[in-house]
Order: C-alpha cells, then sequence, then structure tokens
C-alpha cells in the first residue's frame, strides 16, 4: 500500500527525523521515534527499494538540518527577548497581515530590528557585551499590538501590508502552560514561527509603499467586515466573519465554548472544507463558460491564492490550498488523484517552509485528520467499497442528467428510486464502518487537546455541513445585494431581506442543533488527556486489528475486546495520595486526589481573570475529574474562591456534593452568595471549626465525620504499630476556633493537617501569626502533634504570617509558596523567605515551578514539577 507512494516515505522520514530532535519530547519517547526510523530503513533495505532508501536518508538529513538551524535561530531569538522584556524598544519591521480587533489593530511584521540604546556605546568591554545583547536584534516574525488611538486623526496612519513601520514599546511576557491541561500560547506561537509579541505605544514612522494587491485585499476585507457588521446581528456577524473573512475576534468565548463542546469547531477556521467549496464551485462556473481546463485551473488557483492571503494563511488552509494547486496539476498531466501522496507532498513543502509548524496544533490536526480519512480507503475490501461506489454514483449521474434534459421522465422516479435505494442500501454498511472508524481513531487527538470527546459530533456534522454551502450563498447574496441602490428597486430590497432573514434562520437552526445535542444524555464522554505511550500503544492494536484481513469471526471477537478495553487507554484515578498545588498566579488551589475520592482546598485567583475557564476547569477535565467530593474553601477572599464559585455558577459537568466553609460564614453574610449557590447546585455546605474531622478508606470512600478530642498523633506514637491506622486518609480542622463572627477574613482562616500514613502535610488558607499561635495551641490541647512534611505557607508568604515560633514547631521540610509573578503585594516577603532558610525549610513556589505535584503512598513522598 504504501511502498508504491514514495512521497508518503519521504514525509514520513522528514517528520520523523523533525519529532527525534524536538526537545519538548522526551527523551524515552524519542528513542522510540529513532526506533521506528531505523526499522523502517531497514525495511526498505530488505525490499530491495535502494532508490528509495537513499532518497528517504538524503530528504532526513536536509530536513534535520533544517529544523536544527531555525530551531536555534528561534531559541537565540527568545534568548533576546529576555533580555530586554523589562526595557522600552524601538521596533522596525515589514508589515505583512493587518487584522483588526475591538480596541487595537494586530499587525504581523517580519524582517524586525529592535533596538534598547538610544545613547552612544560604551566602549568598555562589559558595556560593549551587554550593548550586543540589547540592540540591532535580528527577529524572523513578531507580533505587533497597535492602539486604535495611535492611528487616529493627527497620528501617523496605519501601517499596510508591504510597508515598513517603526514603533516605541515593549515586548510583552508570554506566559508557558504551568497546569496540566493549560493552553500554552508560547507553544502556538512558536508554531507559527512567531518569536514575541510587542506592546507598540506610538508610532515613530511609516515607510515605503505599501503593496498594491496587498493593499486592495487589506481594503476588501475591511470594507466586508464593516459591511457584515451592519447587515447581521452580532452572534451572526462574529460566525460570518470568521467563515468568510478568517476573522475568529468576533465570536466570543461562550461561543467558541459552544461550537468546540459540539464538535464542529472546525467550521470556524479557514480550512481545506472551506476551499474547496469555493474551489470546486468557481472551477465548475468558468467551465460552464467554455473557459479551457488549463485557464480555469490557473484562474481559480489564482482566486484561491488571493483568499489564502485573504485569511491569513493559516496552516490548515495552506494544506487545501496546496493539495488543490496539485489536483490541478494533475488533471492537465492526465494523471488520477491520489490523496495520500498530496497529502505527503504538501507536508513536506510545509515543514521545509516552516519545520517549526511541527509545533502547531491546526497543523497536527488538519493533517491527521485527513491522514486517518485517506488511510481508511486503504482498509481491507477496497475493491468491493469501490465497485459498490461506482455503481451507486453511475445510477445517480444518469438518471439525473436524464431528468434535466427530460422532465417527463419524472414519471419514471419509481423505478429509479427501485433501482437507487438497494444500491444506496449496499453501500451504508461500508459508510457506517468507515466513519465509526475515523471517529474511533480521532479518539486520541480529542483526548490532547479537549479532554473530551462529543457523542453526537458525527451526527451533528452530518446534518450541518451541507448547510455550509447555504452560508456561503446567502451570505455572498446579502453582502452583494448590500451594494446596490436597493432603496430604487422594490424587488432588490425584497430579495435582501429574504437573503438576510434566511441566513439568520439558518444560523439559529444552527445554534439550535448544538444546543439540543450537548443537552442529550452522554453527550459529553469524559477521556482525560492520555499518556504519549498509551497513544502509541493505541494507534498500533487499532491499526492490527482493523486493518489486517483476518477470519470475520475472529475480527469480530477482536474488535469487540478491543473496544472494551478502551478505558484502559484513558487516565484513571490515582491508587495512592496526590496533592497537586495549582499556579493559580495570586491566590491558593490545591486538588487531592485518592482513588474515588477528589478533594480540593480554595482554587481561587486574583491575577488571572479567567483562571476558572483557562485553568481550573481544563485541569479537571485533563484528569478526568467529572465530580468533586468535597471542596474545601479556607476563607471567602476572591482568590481562594473564584474556581469554586464558577463551578457552582456555571459548569454544569463537574457535579460537588459536599462544600466546606468556615463556622464563622454560619453568620457572615460574604458567604451567602456561596451558600445560595451551593443550595441551587445541590451540594450539602458544613462549617468546620476547632474538632471537626474527615476519615477516608484506601479505596477514598468517607469512612466518618468525626467531631471529638483526639489521642496523640499515630504518625509520632511510639505505642503505634505499622499497620494500626492502616492507609487511611485524615483531614483534620484545628482552626477556627468556634463560630465567632471576625471582620478580618483572613483571621478565621480554616487550618487542617491532611494525614495519610506517615505522611503530613498542613494548610494554613491565609491565617494570620495570631490564628496560627491559636492552631499551635489546639494542637498542645488534644495531644496532635503540630510536625508536618509539608507546610503551606500561610498568606503566600507575607510577613503577617508564618512567624519563627509556628516554623519551628512544624519542623517542615518544604515550605510550598503559592503566590502570583511580580505580585502588587509583594508576595513572598523578605523576611518570611528568610525564616525558611534559617529553619531549613525547602522552598517550592508555584511561581516558579508552575503545577506541584506530591505523590506519597503514606511511607515515602516525591515532589515534582510536571510543566516545568
Amino acid at each position: 500500500m504504501f511502498l508504491s507512494r514514495p512521497l508518503f516515505f519521504l514525509a514520513l522520514f522528514a517528520l520523523l527525523g523533525e519529532l527525534i530532535l524536538t526537545p519538548e519530547i522526551p527523551f524515552s519517547y524519542r528513542f522510540l521515534f529513532l526506533f521506528s526510523l531505523l526499522f523502517l530503513s531497514l525495511f526498505l533495505f530488505r525490499k530491495k527499494k535502494n532508490r528509495l532508501f537513499f532518497c528517504s536518508l538524503l530528504c532526513l538529513t536536509l530536513f534535520i538540518l533544517n529544523f536544527y538551524s531555525v530551531n536555534h535561530r528561534y531559541r537565540a531569538e527568545r534568548e533576546s527577548i529576555g533580555y530586554i522584556l523589562p526595557l522600552q524598544a524601538v521596533l522596525r519591521g515589514k508589515v505583512m497581515y493587518v487584522e483588526e480587533q475591538e480596541k487595537k489593530w494586530k499587525l504581523l511584521l517580519s524582517a524586525c530590528i529592535v533596538d534598547t540604546a538610544l545613547e552612544k556605546k560604551n566602549s568598555s568591554i562589559k558595556n560593549e557585551e551587554k550593548y550586543q545583547k540589547r540592540n540591532d536584534l535580528h527577529f524572523q516574525k513578531l507580533i505587533l499590538y497597535l492602539p486604535k488611538e495611535s492611528t487616529g486623526e493627527g497620528s501617523m496612519p496605519l501601517p499596510l501590508p508591504g510597508q515598513i513601520c517603526s514603533v516605541k514599546g515593549h515586548f510583552l511576557e508570554l506566559s508557558p502552560a504551568t497546569n496540566e491541561g493549560e493552553f500554552s500560547l508560547p507553544s502556538y506561537y512558536k508554531g507559527e514561527g512567531i518569536s514575541g509579541v510587542f506592546q507598540a505605544k506610538t508610532i515613530e514612522l511609516v515607510r515605503g509603499e505599501s503593496s498594491p494587491f496587498a493593499k486592495e485585499l487589506f481594503t476588501l476585507k475591511q470594507s466586508l467586515g464593516n459591511r457584515i457588521d451592519a447587515l447581521f446581528p452580532e452572534e451572526t456577524a462574529g460566525f460570518l466573519k470568521s467563515l468568510f473573512l478568517g476573522e475568529r475576534s468576533g465570536i466570543t468565548l461562550s461561543e467558541k465554548s459552544l461550537y468546540q463542546s459540539a464538535g464542529i469547531s472546525h467550521i470556524l477556521a479557514i480550512s481545506g472544507l472551506h476551499l474547496s467549496l469555493l474551489g470546486g464551485f468557481f472551477y465548475r462556473l468558468l467551465r460552464k463558460t467554455k473557459l479551457s481546463s488549463l485557464l480555469s485551473s490557473l484562474i481559480t488557483s489564482f482566486f484561491l491564492f488571493s483568499y489564502f492571503l485573504f485569511t491569513g494563511s493559516s496552516h490548515s488552509a495552506f494544506r487545501a490550498l496546496f493539495m488543490l494547486f496539485l489536483r490541478f496539476a494533475a488533471i492537465q498531466l492526465g494523471k488520477g488523484k491520489d490523496l495520500l501522496s498530496q497529502l505527503s507532498f504538501a507536508l513536506l513543502f510545509l515543514l521545509w517552509l516552516n519545520p517549526l509548524s511541527l509545533y502547531s496544533i491546526g497543523m497536527q490536526c488538519s493533517f491527521f485528520t485527513l491522514f486517518v480519512f485517506f488511510l481508511l480507503e486503504e482498509r481491507p475490501g477496497k475493491a468491493v467499497r469501490k465497485k459498490k461506489e461506482k455503481a451507486l454514483s453511475k445510477i445517480c449521474k444518469k438518471h439525473a442528467l436524464g431528468f434535466s434534459k427530460h422532465p417527463s421522465l419524472l414519471l419514471k422516479l419509481p423505478a429509479y428510486l427501485s433501482k437507487l435505494i438497494p444500491c444506496l442500501l449496499s453501500t451504508l454498511p461500508h459508510r457506517l464502518q468507515g466513519s465509526f472508524l475515523f471517529y474511533l481513531a480521532l479518539l486520541p487527538l480529542f483526548s490532547l487537546t479537549q479532554f473530551s470527546f462529543p457523542l453526537y459530533a458525527p451526527l451533528l456534522n452530518l446534518l450541518l455541513l451541507p448547510l455550509l454551502p447555504f452560508f456561503f450563498l446567502l451570505g455572498a447574496v446579502s453582502i452583494f445585494l448590500s451594494y446596490l441602490p436597493e432603496q430604487d428597486f422594490l424587488l432588490l430590497r425584497l430579495l435582501s431581506f429574504s437573503s438576510r432573514f434566511l441566513l439568520n434562520l439558518l444560523f439559529q437552526i444552527f445554534h439550535l442543533f448544538m444546543e439540543k445535542s450537548l443537552a442529550l444524555p452522554f453527550s459529553q464522554i469524559l477521556l482525560g488527556k492520555m499518556q504519549a505511550l498509551s497513544v502509541m500503544l493505541y494507534f498500533l492494536f487499532l491499526y492490527l486489528l482493523f486493518f489486517f484481513p483476518k477470519a470475520k469471526s475472529l475480527s469480530l471477537l477482536l474488535s469487540l475486546g478491543f473496544l472494551l478495553s478502551l478505558p484502559l487507554y484513558l487516565p484513571n484515578p490515582p491508587k495512592e495520595l496526590e496533592i497537586a498545588a495549582l499556579d493559580v498566579g495570586q491566590g491558593d488551589g490545591f486538588v487531592l486526589r485518592k482513588g474515588a475520592l477528589v478533594f480540593t482546598i480554595d482554587n481561587g485567583s486574583t491575577s488571572k481573570n479567567l483562571f476558572p475557564e483557562q485553568i481550573f476547569f481544563p485541569y479537571c477535565k485533563a484528569k478526568r475529574i467529572q465530580h468533586i467530593d468535597y471542596a474545601l474553601l479556607t476563607h471567602c477572599d476572591r482568590d481562594h474562591i473564584s474556581g469554586i464559585q464558577a463551578l457552582l455558577e456555571k459548569h454544569p459537568s463537574i457535579s460537588l456534593s459536599h462544600l466546606i466553609l468556615p463556622a464563622s460564614a454560619l453568620q457572615d453574610h460574604r458567604y451567602d452568595l456561596l451558600k445560595r449557590l451551593a443550595y441551587n447546585h445541590g451540594a450539602d455546605v458544613s462549617y468546620w471549626q476547632k474538632g471537626d474531622e474527615l476519615v477516608f478508606s484506601e479505596q477514598g470512600i468517607c469512612l466518618s465525620t468525626k467531631k471529638t478530642a483526639w489521642a496523640e498523633n499515630p504518625s509520632t506514637s511510639k505505642k503505634r504499630g505499622p499497620d494500626t491506622k492502616g492507609h487511611q486518609l485524615h483531614i483534620r480542622c484545628f482552626y477556627p476556633n468556634d463560630a465567632s463572627y471576625m471582620e478580618e477574613a483572613n483571621a478565621h482562616s480554616i487550618g487542617c493537617l491532611l494525614e495519610y500514613g506517615h505522611f503530613r502535610m498542613l494548610f494554613t488558607g491565609d491565617m494570620p501569626k495570631e490564628s496560627e499561635e491559636a492552631l499551635l495551641e489546639n494542637c498542645r490541647e488534644t495531644e496532635a502533634s503540630p510536625i508536618v512534611d509539608v507546610l503551606k505557607l500561610a498568606h503566600h508568604g507575607s510577613k503577617t504570617s508564618s512567624c519563627p515560633s509556628f516554623l519551628s514547631e512544624t519542623r517542615a521540610k518544604f515550605a510550598l509558596f503559592s503566590y502570583g509573578k511580580k505580585n502588587r503585594y509583594g508576595h513572598p516577603h523578605k523576611s518570611t523567605v528568610e525564616n525558611c532558610k534559617k529553619y531549613r525549610l525547602f522552598p517550592l513556589e508555584t511561581a516558579k515551578l508552575g503545577e506541584i505535584l506530591i505523590k506519597t503512598n503514606g511511607e515515602q513522598f516525591e515532589i515534582t514539577a510536571p510543566q516545568a
């Protein structure tokens, strides 16, 4: 199947070569890619495909060198940005693309030069080195954000594509993903080949002539965008601008989430679907005008290339455009269409032009989806399927042509249907099997990108995709008629109103189908984020089972076994205790998991306004958390509650059983909203004070809720045997003392001790020193030892907490700081850091390490930073 396609082998060698050199991939997996490469080389050598073997090795060498060179340059550019990040600078570059956003312009610049020094160079060697690191810095591509005020009346004009602009401003810091499931902006920009983002304050200079062609495309895009905004409601206009212009800035986050959850977000991206529809329509239209095939192909290719530049030149659009060019070339050369070879050639071309496109999620999804689709066409039984499809196509074409020329033949429609229906039914099993295998192969892709699978997406795509041409038609008609003087012609006004009404109705139908599909039971199958090894094994077994001919009975048995084994590939709850300290920015957030138990402590942020949507909910999805048993909120400050509050307000896919609040919340009106939301959600609310406790079994099942005085801490008692308590999980409350009202919210923060076997950790919320002393006193009264392994420092390391006596008595080995980078409060305070050093506490800082994961079996524990 593949030996007859040399381009496929060349593309595979180039891809594996780049994957082996990708530093973000763990070494063990890169070794697997190297092993695969050696296996393929040996395979070609054994098959005596010497020419293909040497061409593949040459291709591998060239692409590895190209990838290494481009990646090395990119890393050097990112290091340069690190040197000048806090400084004001002057940026000069050539404008490639301009996009309008709500309050600013977004420009793509190429051939950029950045300077930070406005004075002359100093002659000393030390300053010379510093000067070179901060001046005359070259960048391949940069994003420039330009405030609209800076291009208004009396200011410099907006730079247009092709012009050179000079602006003053500074680089923006791109925060990488520091938590599981979080979107990584630097990785996204790396896939686009963009080194950084520059925020301009003023435009200093615009010079040079803009490209006439690019200027006309930009002007047309602006005109069409304004016209769409004027003709349609906001939601419909945002959808149409995404569909026609490739601009998604008009689509709200809730809208994007709706399309993604429903499984049809690919409609919003300019891709092969759009270009195929437009290209096919334009080509057939030209052929109807009696133009030659060559001229029609050339004109259509120019039209599609212009549309590609017009919509922003995405990787998926490039892939579709390149494959259409190859298709037109094949028509002129009289060759058949080998889609797999076309896809391979497109991949080779893209990886050579931009090796870093390998990092692009859009590129990965686009190529992988088509590869799966084309591969399924090659599965066993191809000849039989092709024969049946050919017979069906012959019947449809023959009778459709007859009906168009001789309407009287409609009287023979029953006879036509009697032939069509059996033929259609004979192809139905193969089509259903192909569709099922297609989505089965895409399961890991859904797991790695959105952590869930929209169960009704296949049906929804089947129903809604055929409507897409009508959107193009009605949208084009509405926009075209809006440029005509319709006020003088009643017919034009009626036609314009009808087209806009129908398009809005179609959009409402679109929305209705999506919303209803998500309201159905099991609309979202939570997959979590599969591990790389699980993905590899999944595809290996899938290929062996469904692409090798076997006896029918054995095939059914093995297929059933594979389907039943699917949960084994997905992430499962940890058998031992896992404590994740999320990097929430300025705030606190902990997720405890053991077996079936999910227990959260706080989870809020004030520095990241979209913390629930961008960090907390994605983390839960990546870990396959759809139910939280207990959510403990130490106090009511927003940097501790925003995530749980958002869950109770607007996230029905994650349920909560029990909400734990400090006892002071009984008479504190600041907790009224949380209590009301919990009631509406169906969660029980309990109020903790000194003496409350939860005990969980080895499987994570709640055994008891106690309020009593405890004996001496078992983990430090000499009388305790190793199996007296087993590995039950205890969470005990030592503060606040009672339910009395406290004006200062920090002062009634819940202080609780977690104990699992010999492992102990203390959570302190935002306790001030006085509360810490009260907690220690309560430990003494109950004869419970305050000695712990890990101490979560109170109030993000503030100077008002973590007093020396508290650090001395807890004797922790590790101090966990949860704070945001460059926060305005100055956390952690220098005195707190010095005290930690004095008492030999090793610092664990979320701002530096990202998410911190603590795993323990009750005897030993390990601490890792998975995203560092």
